[in-house]
């Protein structure tokens, strides 16, 4: 089981590691200047998951400006969502209007934006911590079962028969 878990975490490690290449590589980084910004607050209707029903989650939302090829382009940007109400006030200290921030752009539509050092997302790191932490004990038991097992099959194992009987 704990071998199963590892391959799992190290699977999601690499795609982790492959979808934050690809971003690093084939998305733009550029500097923006919030625009404007406003704390909202949405809570999640009969359709979210139980442990959210009627729960309010928290999010900064702000309106960037930034130059892609000589034109000057506005998006949106929102914050991670909480239910806690400061973590979003502190993404809005962070996202303060007339403040200067690193995002990047896809290339092929730069309507689509994201921060370029986003501290919220997900790191390759932790699952293979997570898959590392995993896969050694598992190892481990997987090795020590195989001993015993193989010892105790040569206990109860009849003794070998002679095949090549005098004549």
């Amino acid at each position: 089981m704990l071998i199963l878990v590892s391959t799992v975490c190290f699977a999601l490690s690499l795609y982790l590691g492959f979808a934050n290449y690809w971003i690093l590589t084939h998305w733009t980084k550029t500097e923006a200047a919030v625009l404007s910004g406003e704390l909202r607050q949405y809570s999640s209707g009969p359709t979210g998951p139980p442990q959210t029903l009627g729960k309010p989650s928290y999010f900064f939302h702000c309106t960037v400006s930034y130059l892609v090829g000589g034109k000057n382009l506005q998006s949106q940007l929102d914050s991670p969502s909480s239910p806690y109400r400061i973590d979003a006030q502190v993404w809005g200290g962070q996202l303060s209007p007339g403040r200067s921030i690193d995002i990047r752009y896809k290339e092929l539509d730069p309507s689509r934006i994201r921060l370029a050092n986003h501290p919220a997302e997900i790191t390759v790191g932790g699952p293979i911590k997570a898959g590392f932490f995993f896969l050694v004990p598992g190892l481990l038991l997987r090795s020590t079962a195989w001993d015993c097992l193989t010892t105790k099959m040569k206990a109860e194992a009849p003794p070998p028969r002679n095949r090549f009987l005098p004549i």
